[in-house]
């Protein structure tokens, strides 16, 4: 009996991004190639021209990592960081958010706040604010942070602990769930010029919240955003990080690229989201591709080799470093490599010494995946077979060389993807959300914990 195949769902597909130059998730010092345009990350034509790429391509988000300090872990200081470029300079992408949506229609954009630096109210006025102004094409990357120089630089002295963290992280988004979603009623706003009411007071009403970690009166001073709450992306692989993303996260990045741990975290999360009252196959799941193509395997070589030359491994070591919280600079060649402290974020220990470790960061693939090197037609038939096999949504592009690395996957690879049913710029649809849920909503369903009533969340 002939299997009839899957059908084809079209993926998410986003462009990740942070605002500095040395980006961190490629290879950090290629902003020194003569075709890489990073230098230019100060001013903004330079992230207009991505954010037009990315729309007219298909492209549904835009998203922006950040940091909040120096890596300095490696060799107990900032030097190699600084030094390479090591995603500096940390330019906020708040800040760039707003002019890159006035140039684009259907593109929506995340960016990374932590819940650690930043307090709830403000921020929640601040996406509100977002959310307006974009007609509803915001997300917000939820982080607790872990570079021990971003702790100093806001008077902590040192890193809190990694569930402290979290546990004020669930506090944090308690109090904006409340702002967002229960101090306006939907019919608060009347805008009544003839008897001149703009807003009901009976449906407008203060939080009171009084917590471990916050206290806030309320209420929210921004009116009902398109989608109230901005769409929540989550990128904790750790059992606690698992546990936060169950509970709050319609969005998770990927923490691994194998795929049965995909599928075997994806299950947890979901299977930890149903406990928590939640339908978990809304969750929709991302993973990084990192993307070396040609029209040709010589001219893949060639641009790999290309790179090669214009790589140092000293910053990229520097930002691995700040990740696991390891000072690699420390170790001999034949020391075994130490497991990540709790209180960071886990490494990835394929190599079992130092030496291993050095060698793979000599090269510019050292965070490239094989599957996604090669042609077109080799780079769409892996990602096609990947997202089947880990059951992803959709992915999130990292570039080697800005913009080159957009623009060649835009002119050779998108097609590829369009001809396989995976990507689908005729799907796009704004507010964000309504392009991730089953039932296109632009609000949060009620098995949401943003949604249950004042004094009714645990």
């Amino acid at each position: 009996m002939t299997r009839t195949p899957d059908p084809v769902k079209p993926l998410i597909a986003g462009l990740y991004e942070q605002a500095c130059v040395g980006n961190g998730s490629g290879a950090v010092t290629l902003w020194r190639h003569p075709e890489d345009r990073r230098l230019e990350a100060t001013s903004l034509n330079y992230w207009l021209n991505q954010a037009r790429i990315a729309e007219q391509s298909g492209f549904d988000l835009f998203f922006f990592g950040d940091v909040l300090g120096v890596y300095d872990v490696y060799g107990g200081s900032g030097d190699a960081a600084i030094e390479g470029g090591t995603e500096l300079p940390a330019l906020d992408p708040l800040e760039i958010i707003p002019a890159l949506a006035a140039h684009t229609t259907d593109l929506s954009f995340g960016a990374t706040v932590s819940t650690t630096y930043t307090q709830p109210f403000s921020h929640a006025r601040r996406f509100s604010t977002l959310d307006h102004i974009t007609s509803g094409r915001i997300a917000w990357n939820i982080v607790t942070s872990y570079l021990p120089n971003a702790a100093a630089n806001f008077g902590l002295g040192a890193q809190r602990p990694h569930d402290d963290r979290y546990a004020r992280a669930d506090e944090f988004l308690d109090v904006t769930y409340k702002l967002w979603e229960q101090s306006w009623d939907d019919g608060a706003v009347l805008a009544d010029r003839e008897n001149g009411r703009f807003a009901d007071p009976a449906l407008v009403r203060a939080i009171d919240h009084e917590g471990e970690h916050f206290r806030v009166k309320g209420p929210h001073l921004v009116t009902p955003s398109p989608q109230r709450t901005p769409v929540l992306i989550q990128a904790g692989w750790s059992p606690r990080g698992k546990q936060f993303a169950a509970k709050h996260a319609e969005v998770v990045f990927l923490g691994s690229s194998d795929v049965s741990e995909i599928r075997s975290g994806l299950a947890d999360i979901r299977a930890l989201a149903e406990k928590e009252g939640r339908d978990g196959s809304q969750i929709r799941a991302l993973a990084g591709l990192p993307v070396i193509t040609g029209r040709t395997n010589d001219e893949v070589q060639r641009r790999i080799d290309e790179y090669q030359s214009y790589y140092q491994a000293a910053p990229q070591l520097a930002g691995y470093a700040g990740w696991s919280g390891i000072d690699y600079a420390a170790l001999g060649d034949d020391d075994p490599l130490p497991s990540a402290p709790g209180t960071n974020v886990a490494t990835d220990h394929r190599q079992q010494t130092t030496r291993e470790l050095r060698e793979r960061f000599s090269k510019v693939t050292a965070f490239a995946d094989e599957r996604f090197i090669g042609t077109p037609e080799k780079v769409a038939d892996a990602i096609a077979e990947f997202a089947h096999e880990s059951g992803i949504d959709g992915f999130l592009l990292h570039q080697f060389v800005s913009p080159g690395s957009l623009e060649q996957f835009a002119e050779l690879i998108v097609p590829q993807l369009e001809k396989r049913g995976l990507i689908d710029p005729t799907a796009r649809r704004t507010p964000f959300r309504s392009r991730l849920r089953d039932d296109g909503s632009a609000r949060l369903p009620a098995d949401h914990p943003a949604r249950r009533p004042l004094g009714a969340r645990s």
